[in-house]
């Protein structure tokens, strides 16, 4: 059977050259080839032994997902791609370009974990498309590999800095191949991202939280926490129903406390539903003492009528009364509103059709 190479970790891949009887070190060449160089083909990767690529050839590929359709940002800084996988199943992948103050380039990859997602949340377009199946390893590193292309291809670009688990699905419920994607990610022989620069995020799995305390993955954990009470939590988190509030902050101490990183609490906003002042008050009572970052984000529109995004200047009052009570808070930019860049937003388009 044909090996997909974007499908095996470090260690497996070195043990797949094992059986072909190429020696350990031929590993990080291979990777090297894949993540950094972004060959196209093996038979380009002339790092390689020709011996150990015509081998390569016959047991093994670099198989990426078909790009479908790709919408592009006004600013031309948000590029939303949708892939089409090999059983005609769909995703979606988002490229973000920006500055740091200090004028260095960061190129962010959001990528998906799962096909549609099982958590259900009101206000989410992937949540509304239902679940479908968990994406394998390769399906998850596809994506993330064809924007490694594009940049490596385009000097002037950059390289891949940093990639966001926030695309379509629940990361923690497909829990061993986004692992092994984050080891691919981490890996120094390849893409080698440091933890800092590889963020999962959650809608509040709790005892998978707790397994990544066990596991220490070299990644940053963000948490959803919508409300500031299970009422209102259930309604827009249904998953909160099976893991409430306490539970998971509990969960996320332990996290914390573990693996010695802050948790990164992510609350949409959405207009006369969570964003008022009472609101704020609420959220900071909650995480008091908390070690933890609140990222503020506008809610993404939808079809639906109910949840509307909260203004930015309601979100300001907001995030002031989080900072003035103690808890950092940052207002997240809005990227790609006009292309569809939340969210499952895209890949419903095509599935209305």
């Amino acid at each position: 059977m044909t090996i997909n190479l974007l499908d095996l970790a470090t260690t497996e891949l070195a043990s797949f050259l094992q059986t072909l009887d190429d020696p350990p070190s031929a590993t990080s060449r291979v990777l090297k080839a894949v993540y950094r160089d972004c060959v196209n083909s093996l038979d380009d990767a002339m790092e390689l032994s020709a011996a150990l690529r015509s081998k390569l050839a016959q047991e093994a590929v670099i198989d990426l997902p078909q790009q479908m359709d790709e919408r592009i940002s006004s600013d031309e800084q948000t590029h939303k791609t949708l892939f089409k996988l090999a059983d005609g199943h769909t995703i979606e992948a988002t490229l973000m370009l920006s500055h740091t103050s200090a004028g260095r380039k960061h190129c962010t990859v959001c990528v998906s974990s799962q096909v549609g997602c099982a958590i259900g949340c009101p206000f989410c377009a992937t949540g509304m498309q239902g679940f479908v199946r968990n994406l394998s390893t390769s399906e998850i590193m596809g994506a993330g590999v064809v924007f490694a292309r594009r940049l490596h291809s385009a000097q002037e670009a950059g390289k891949m800095t940093n990639v966001v688990f926030m695309g379509m699905g629940e990361p923690l419920s497909n829990y061993d191949n986004v692992c092994r994607a984050v080891s691919i990610l981490s890996a120094s022989q390849g893409l080698g991202l440091s933890a800092h620069k590889i963020m999962l995020s959650s809608a509040g799995m709790v005892p998978q939280i707790r397994r990544m305390s066990r596991d220490n993955l070299p990644l940053e954990l963000a948490v959803s926490l919508h409300a500031a009470n299970d009422e209102l939590c259930n309604c827009l988190v249904p998953l909160n129903r099976k893991y409430p509030i306490a539970e998971l902050l509990q969960a996320c101490r332990e996290y914390a406390h573990a693996t010695g990183r802050l948790v990164y609490f992510e609350y949409a906003m959405f207009s006369n539903i969570n964003d008022s002042t009472a609101d704020a008050d609420a959220l900071l009572k909650l995480l008091q003492g908390f070690p933890c970052d609140v990222n503020l984000i506008l809610g993404n529109t939808t079809d639906s009528l109910d949840y509307k995004p909260s203004s930015r200047e309601q979100a300001l009052v907001f995030q002031k009364c989080l900072i003035v009570g103690g808890v950092r808070a940052m207002l997240r930019v809005s990227r790609g509103a006009d292309i569809d860049a939340g969210c499952g937003q895209l890949r419903s388009r095509y599935l209305e059709n």
